[in-house]
Protein backbone atom coordinates (compact mmCIF):
# COMPACT_ATOMS: atom_id res chain seq x y z
CA UNK A 1 0.00 0.00 0.00
CA UNK A 2 0.95 3.47 -1.10
CA UNK A 3 0.52 6.33 1.46
CA UNK A 4 0.69 9.97 0.48
CA UNK A 5 1.57 11.27 4.02
CA UNK A 6 -0.29 14.69 2.98
CA UNK A 7 -3.50 12.65 2.83
CA UNK A 8 -3.22 11.65 6.73
CA UNK A 9 -5.80 13.04 8.68
CA UNK A 10 -3.92 14.79 11.85
CA UNK A 11 -5.12 12.74 14.56
CA UNK A 12 -4.69 10.32 15.86
CA UNK A 13 -1.28 10.63 16.29
CA UNK A 14 -0.31 8.07 18.80
CA UNK A 15 3.12 7.72 20.53
CA UNK A 16 5.38 4.33 20.85
CA UNK A 17 7.77 5.02 23.89
CA UNK A 18 10.55 2.76 23.98
CA UNK A 19 12.57 2.20 27.14
CA UNK A 20 15.52 -0.15 28.50
CA UNK A 21 11.97 -1.64 30.15
CA UNK A 22 10.02 -2.34 27.53
CA UNK A 23 7.72 -0.66 25.32
CA UNK A 24 4.23 1.69 25.39
CA UNK A 25 1.92 3.01 23.28
CA UNK A 26 0.31 6.72 24.65
CA UNK A 27 1.45 5.45 27.95
CA UNK A 28 -0.19 1.83 28.51
CA UNK A 29 2.39 -0.79 27.84
CA UNK A 30 2.78 -3.46 25.44
CA UNK A 31 3.72 -6.93 26.70
CA UNK A 32 6.61 -8.07 25.11
CA UNK A 33 10.08 -9.65 26.94
CA UNK A 34 12.24 -6.95 29.07
CA UNK A 35 15.14 -5.47 26.62
CA UNK A 36 14.34 -6.72 23.25
CA UNK A 37 13.97 -3.82 21.58
CA UNK A 38 13.68 -5.01 18.03
CA UNK A 39 10.55 -7.58 19.43
CA UNK A 40 9.27 -4.38 21.54
CA UNK A 41 9.24 -2.12 18.19
CA UNK A 42 7.58 -4.69 16.21
CA UNK A 43 4.82 -5.14 19.25
CA UNK A 44 3.86 -1.69 18.94
CA UNK A 45 4.04 -1.54 15.42
CA UNK A 46 1.71 -4.58 15.25
CA UNK A 47 -0.70 -2.89 17.46
CA UNK A 48 -0.88 0.48 15.77
CA UNK A 49 -1.36 -1.84 12.40
CA UNK A 50 -5.01 -2.85 13.85
CA UNK A 51 -5.50 0.54 14.89
CA UNK A 52 -4.93 1.59 11.71
CA UNK A 53 -7.13 -1.71 10.16
CA UNK A 54 -9.75 -0.43 12.72
CA UNK A 55 -10.42 2.37 11.08
CA UNK A 56 -9.90 1.59 7.80
CA UNK A 57 -6.79 4.12 6.94
CA UNK A 58 -3.24 4.86 7.76
CA UNK A 59 -2.74 6.60 11.23
CA UNK A 60 0.06 8.94 12.16
CA UNK A 61 3.05 8.15 15.07
CA UNK A 62 5.45 9.17 17.24
CA UNK A 63 8.13 6.47 17.62
CA UNK A 64 10.55 8.13 20.76
CA UNK A 65 13.82 5.52 21.23
CA UNK A 66 15.43 4.89 24.29
CA UNK A 67 18.24 7.49 23.38
CA UNK A 68 15.61 10.39 23.25
CA UNK A 69 15.63 10.52 19.51
CA UNK A 70 11.69 10.81 17.95
CA UNK A 71 10.70 9.44 14.65
CA UNK A 72 7.05 10.47 12.80
CA UNK A 73 6.00 7.69 10.84
CA UNK A 74 2.57 6.43 9.13
CA UNK A 75 1.67 3.27 9.89
CA UNK A 76 -1.13 1.77 6.51
CA UNK A 77 -3.53 -0.94 7.49
CA UNK A 78 -1.51 -3.61 5.87
CA UNK A 79 1.13 -2.82 8.26
CA UNK A 80 3.37 -1.16 5.61
CA UNK A 81 5.49 1.73 7.65
CA UNK A 82 6.60 5.13 6.20
CA UNK A 83 9.23 7.46 7.69
CA UNK A 84 8.67 11.01 6.99
CA UNK A 85 11.09 13.71 6.48
CA UNK A 86 8.81 16.31 8.27
CA UNK A 87 7.35 16.06 11.40
CA UNK A 88 3.52 15.44 11.93
CA UNK A 89 1.08 18.77 11.74
CA UNK A 90 0.54 20.60 14.83
CA UNK A 91 -3.24 20.72 15.81
CA UNK A 92 -4.41 23.91 17.46
CA UNK A 93 -7.05 23.43 20.60
CA UNK A 94 -10.26 24.55 19.79
CA UNK A 95 -11.19 28.17 20.30
CA UNK A 96 -12.67 28.72 23.31
CA UNK A 97 -14.86 32.03 24.18
CA UNK A 98 -12.56 35.09 24.50
CA UNK A 99 -9.49 33.65 23.63
CA UNK A 100 -9.39 36.46 20.80
CA UNK A 101 -10.25 34.13 17.79
CA UNK A 102 -13.54 35.60 16.74
CA UNK A 103 -15.23 32.90 17.33
CA UNK A 104 -16.88 31.35 20.72
CA UNK A 105 -17.35 28.91 22.31
CA UNK A 106 -20.61 26.85 23.38
CA UNK A 107 -20.94 24.36 25.48
CA UNK A 108 -23.29 21.70 24.60
CA UNK A 109 -25.91 21.15 26.03
CA UNK A 110 -27.33 17.51 26.49
CA UNK A 111 -30.36 16.34 26.13
CA UNK A 112 -33.12 15.06 28.86
CA UNK A 113 -36.36 13.29 28.02
CA UNK A 114 -38.99 14.86 29.03
CA UNK A 115 -40.07 13.53 32.18
CA UNK A 116 -43.04 12.75 31.62
CA UNK A 117 -42.31 10.39 28.70
CA UNK A 118 -41.86 7.01 29.92
CA UNK A 119 -40.40 3.84 28.04
CA UNK A 120 -42.71 2.10 25.73
CA UNK A 121 -45.20 5.35 26.00
CA UNK A 122 -47.69 5.50 22.95
CA UNK A 123 -46.18 7.74 20.70
CA UNK A 124 -48.29 11.05 19.66
CA UNK A 125 -51.60 11.30 18.68
CA UNK A 126 -50.12 12.86 15.60
CA UNK A 127 -48.05 10.29 14.99
CA UNK A 128 -50.33 7.00 15.91
CA UNK A 129 -51.60 6.72 12.45
CA UNK A 130 -48.36 6.35 10.50
CA UNK A 131 -47.31 3.84 13.57
CA UNK A 132 -50.46 1.69 13.02
CA UNK A 133 -50.25 1.44 9.22
CA UNK A 134 -46.57 0.57 9.92
CA UNK A 135 -47.49 -1.96 12.50
CA UNK A 136 -50.14 -3.24 9.52
CA UNK A 137 -47.70 -3.35 7.06
CA UNK A 138 -45.21 -5.68 8.80
CA UNK A 139 -47.97 -7.94 9.79
CA UNK A 140 -49.06 -8.11 6.33
CA UNK A 141 -45.45 -9.43 5.53
CA UNK A 142 -44.48 -5.88 3.57
CA UNK A 143 -41.19 -5.32 5.39
CA UNK A 144 -40.46 -2.64 2.65
CA UNK A 145 -43.03 -0.71 3.57
CA UNK A 146 -42.76 -1.12 6.89
CA UNK A 147 -39.16 -0.08 6.97
CA UNK A 148 -40.27 3.24 4.96
CA UNK A 149 -42.67 4.27 7.28
CA UNK A 150 -40.53 3.75 10.24
CA UNK A 151 -37.81 5.86 8.42
CA UNK A 152 -40.06 8.73 8.02
CA UNK A 153 -41.18 8.41 11.23
CA UNK A 154 -38.26 8.39 13.46
CA UNK A 155 -37.01 11.68 11.14
CA UNK A 156 -40.23 13.49 12.05
CA UNK A 157 -39.98 12.58 15.99
CA UNK A 158 -36.28 13.51 15.91
CA UNK A 159 -36.85 16.67 14.38
CA UNK A 160 -39.65 17.75 16.76
CA UNK A 161 -38.60 15.92 19.32
CA UNK A 162 -34.69 14.93 19.10
CA UNK A 163 -32.35 12.07 18.35
CA UNK A 164 -32.51 11.10 22.15
CA UNK A 165 -36.16 11.56 22.85
CA UNK A 166 -37.70 7.94 24.13
CA UNK A 167 -40.11 8.22 21.25
CA UNK A 168 -37.43 8.52 18.41
CA UNK A 169 -35.50 5.70 20.25
CA UNK A 170 -38.29 3.78 19.89
CA UNK A 171 -38.97 4.00 16.34
CA UNK A 172 -35.38 3.18 15.61
CA UNK A 173 -35.34 0.70 17.65
CA UNK A 174 -38.58 -1.27 15.26
CA UNK A 175 -36.60 0.31 12.35
CA UNK A 176 -33.67 -1.92 12.99
CA UNK A 177 -35.25 -5.11 14.12
CA UNK A 178 -37.09 -4.93 10.64
CA UNK A 179 -33.54 -3.98 8.92
CA UNK A 180 -32.29 -7.06 10.81
CA UNK A 181 -35.29 -9.07 9.70
CA UNK A 182 -35.21 -9.15 5.76
CA UNK A 183 -30.90 -9.33 6.00
CA UNK A 184 -30.57 -8.17 2.63
CA UNK A 185 -27.45 -5.95 2.89
CA UNK A 186 -25.63 -6.67 5.98
CA UNK A 187 -23.37 -3.75 5.40
CA UNK A 188 -26.66 -1.76 5.75
CA UNK A 189 -27.73 -3.65 8.70
CA UNK A 190 -24.79 -3.71 10.72
CA UNK A 191 -24.32 0.11 10.80
CA UNK A 192 -28.40 1.02 12.08
CA UNK A 193 -27.75 -1.67 15.20
CA UNK A 194 -24.59 0.13 15.82
CA UNK A 195 -26.47 3.23 15.33
CA UNK A 196 -29.52 2.20 17.25
CA UNK A 197 -27.08 0.31 20.23
CA UNK A 198 -25.26 3.71 20.63
CA UNK A 199 -28.48 5.85 20.75
CA UNK A 200 -30.01 3.49 23.08
CA UNK A 201 -27.17 3.58 25.68
CA UNK A 202 -26.57 7.19 25.73
CA UNK A 203 -30.44 7.72 26.02
CA UNK A 204 -30.70 5.50 28.68
CA UNK A 205 -33.37 3.26 27.17
CA UNK A 206 -35.52 0.80 28.77
CA UNK A 207 -34.99 -2.05 29.19
CA UNK A 208 -31.79 -2.02 28.70
CA UNK A 209 -31.99 -6.13 28.01
CA UNK A 210 -33.08 -4.83 24.44
CA UNK A 211 -30.16 -2.67 24.11
CA UNK A 212 -27.84 -5.66 25.02
CA UNK A 213 -29.73 -7.68 22.09
CA UNK A 214 -29.38 -5.01 19.46
CA UNK A 215 -25.55 -4.91 20.44
CA UNK A 216 -25.15 -8.76 20.47
CA UNK A 217 -27.37 -8.32 16.48
CA UNK A 218 -24.61 -6.17 15.50
CA UNK A 219 -22.01 -8.49 16.23
CA UNK A 220 -23.47 -11.57 14.63
CA UNK A 221 -24.37 -9.38 11.35
CA UNK A 222 -21.34 -8.25 11.47
CA UNK A 223 -19.80 -11.66 11.85
CA UNK A 224 -21.87 -12.93 8.94
CA UNK A 225 -20.78 -9.92 6.85
CA UNK A 226 -16.80 -11.42 7.62
CA UNK A 227 -17.81 -14.45 6.34
CA UNK A 228 -18.59 -13.16 2.44
CA UNK A 229 -17.42 -9.50 2.16
CA UNK A 230 -14.23 -9.41 4.38
CA UNK A 231 -13.52 -6.12 2.98
CA UNK A 232 -16.49 -4.31 3.58
CA UNK A 233 -16.41 -6.22 7.62
CA UNK A 234 -13.03 -4.74 8.05
CA UNK A 235 -14.70 -0.91 7.30
CA UNK A 236 -16.71 -1.47 9.91
CA UNK A 237 -15.00 -2.80 12.33
CA UNK A 238 -13.83 -0.03 13.88
CA UNK A 239 -17.50 1.38 14.49
CA UNK A 240 -18.53 -1.53 15.63
CA UNK A 241 -15.40 -2.00 18.53
CA UNK A 242 -16.18 1.38 19.24
CA UNK A 243 -19.70 0.31 20.09
CA UNK A 244 -18.87 -2.89 21.92
CA UNK A 245 -16.42 -0.84 23.76
CA UNK A 246 -19.00 1.75 25.22
CA UNK A 247 -21.38 -0.57 26.22
CA UNK A 248 -18.60 -2.71 28.30
CA UNK A 249 -18.72 -6.04 26.09
CA UNK A 250 -14.72 -6.80 26.07
CA UNK A 251 -14.69 -10.48 25.02
CA UNK A 252 -17.30 -9.17 21.76
CA UNK A 253 -14.45 -6.54 21.12
CA UNK A 254 -11.39 -8.70 21.56
CA UNK A 255 -12.94 -11.52 18.83
CA UNK A 256 -13.26 -7.98 16.40
CA UNK A 257 -9.90 -7.30 17.13
CA UNK A 258 -8.76 -11.02 16.71
CA UNK A 259 -10.23 -11.14 13.47
CA UNK A 260 -8.91 -7.91 12.25
CA UNK A 261 -5.24 -9.51 13.16
CA UNK A 262 -5.86 -12.42 11.52
CA UNK A 263 -7.28 -10.53 8.38
CA UNK A 264 -4.50 -8.08 7.96
CA UNK A 265 -1.07 -8.53 7.24
CA UNK A 266 1.78 -8.53 9.77
CA UNK A 267 3.84 -4.90 9.72
CA UNK A 268 6.78 -4.45 8.53
CA UNK A 269 10.06 -2.17 9.39
CA UNK A 270 11.14 0.82 7.53
CA UNK A 271 14.15 0.62 5.33
CA UNK A 272 17.31 2.45 6.94
CA UNK A 273 18.95 3.82 3.93
CA UNK A 274 22.08 4.55 6.27
CA UNK A 275 22.62 0.95 6.89
CA UNK A 276 25.49 -0.74 4.63
CA UNK A 277 24.60 -3.10 2.21
CA UNK A 278 24.17 -7.07 2.73
CA UNK A 279 23.46 -5.69 6.77
CA UNK A 280 20.34 -7.39 7.80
Amino acid sequence: MTTDAGQVPATPLYTITLTGSGVSIDGEPVGVPSGDLPAARLAALAEIRVRAALRGRPVRVTAKEPDGSAWPLVVDPDGHVTTLSVPHPVVPPPARAGDGSGRSAVPAVPFVPEPAVTWGAPLPAAHQEAWARLLAAHGAGDTTTAIALAERTEAALEAEYGPLHPYTVQVLSARAWLVLGRRDDLSATVRLLVRTALRRRRAGAEPRSETAQVAGNAHAAWRSLAATDPRRALELSGPLTDMLGELGWPGHTQDVVRWVEETTPRPTLPEDPAAPEGRT
